[in-house]
């Protein structure tokens, strides 16, 4: 039921004028993603706060694994002017083709950027989308 409830929210954020509708994308917020949070997408957090995020793209995932990438970015960090905070690879489920959801929290402030790749292919994000830390 969960299952379907996230598809149809995808199919609705979709049709109801996400202005790139043939990209992937991800989207933040401090609840879970539910039909009342999804049309809200929240880019601002506490420090500690749960993060919850939806990675959604309109072609099928092809790769059996995707790599979840999250980065601090600012202009006193060394070495590019950014720092990987920490790198996850996730299944996709057979179920889950088009999408994936999941929460983390971060406890430093900051500018930071997620990045969802397929494993195939670490070079190119799928898609990627900044948020901060106040």
């Amino acid at each position: 039921m969960k299952r379907l409830f996230l598809i149809f929210s995808i199919f609705l954020l979709f049709c109801t004028g996400c202005e790139q509708k043939d990209k992937p994308n991800i989207i933040f917020n401090s609840d879970p993603i539910t039909m009342d949070t999804i049309m809200y997408p929240k880019k601002v957090f506490a420090e500690g706060q749960r993060i919850y995020y939806l990675f959604f793209t309109p072609k099928k995932i092809n790769s059996e694994f995707i790599r979840v990438q999250v980065f601090k970015a600012g202009d006193t960090i060394n070495r590019g002017g950014y720092t990987i905070y920490w790198t996850n690879d996730y299944r996709v489920m057979k179920q889950n083709m088009y999408y994936y959801y999941n929460n983390f929290t971060i406890h430093q402030k900051g500018r930071y950027v997620m990045q969802v790749f397929s494993i195939d292919n670490l070079g190119k994000p799928l898609a990627y989308n900044e948020f901060f830390i106040r």
